[in-house]
């Protein structure tokens, strides 16, 4: 990996016959989620802009390295920034909605690092276990500040972020079912945010556990979980449920969740 860490979008020769490469599309993609984050590209534009840089990624790694699987090096890497995605995809998002009406002032989202370093929200969200208070399974949190008194500030959702599920739905559903099991935490939705590589949102008859085309990761998300957002450009509207949802419709559920508790 420390290879594709090199990728460049032009090639070039250096002075020793070695391979050289400038504008590193990486940097595209940093430069991109910082206008995310900033409000410059629209948050229901974003995972678009970002998958526009797919072509040019794989166009100049192949250049350099033609044997190589070059759409799972794409996975590989946009699963290393997912969280960062999603994270600068709902803080864009929410500095427009504050933008737009002060009464969203007091929203805001933080990353688990975040969670730990505020005592108050690490208290509100953890789940006890005896003499032991531990964070449940969650890459952020979305969260109402409470101006004159801190602990009166409520957390309103927490995300997972996974580019592919791997059996990692069953420690979604697990916190899920710990959380409503507390009065402290019994309101905290919990929200899955997926690229679904592997497929196990999309319904199609042809796979080895289907239940009227669904999956049985799809089935338990969908009886558990508050939302599921896929993030991929061919997911169907016609695959959408309830709770299974293109990333698209993530704003509009955040903002009915908003208006509840402005």
């Amino acid at each position: 990996m420390a290879k594709v860490r090199q990728i460049e979008t032009e090639v070039t020769n250096n002075s020793k016959g070695r391979k050289k490469m400038v504008n590193d599309p990486r940097k595209k993609i940093d430069t991109l989620l910082t206008h995310i984050k900033t409000g410059k590209v629209e948050p229901d534009k974003a995972w678009g802009s970002i998958h526009e840089l797919k072509d040019e990624y794989i166009e100049i790694l192949g250049k350099i390295y033609p044997n190589k699987n070059l759409e799972q090096s794409w996975h590989t890497f946009i699963g290393r920034k997912f969280q960062d995605v999603i994270y600068s995809i709902i803080k864009g998002y929410l500095r427009k909605l504050k933008s737009q009406d002060p009464e969203f002032k007091n929203f805001d989202v933080l990353k688990e690092n975040e969670i730990k370093k505020n005592d108050i929200i690490f208290r509100k969200l953890a789940v006890k276990y005896g003499e032991y208070l531990l964070l449940p399974d969650t890459d952020m949190a979305i969260v109402k500040f409470a101006d004159l008194d801190p602990w009166n500030s409520e957390i309103i959702a927490i995300i997972s972020c996974k580019t592919s599920l791997r059996e990692r739905i069953a420690q979604a559903c697990y916190w899920k079912l710990k959380l409503v099991s507390s009065d402290v935490t019994k309101n905290i939705k919990v929200f899955l945010a997926t690229a679904d590589n592997d497929e196990d949102f999309v319904i199609k008859s042809r796979r080895r556990e289907s239940f009227n085309g669904k999956s049985r990761d799809r089935i338990i998300s969908e009886y558990e979980l508050d939302g599921v957002y896929i993030l991929r450009e061919n997911f169907s509207e016609e695959w959408e449920s309830n709770r299974v949802k293109r990333y698209e419709k993530l704003f509009e559920d955040l903002l009915n969740l908003f208006k509840k508790c402005a």
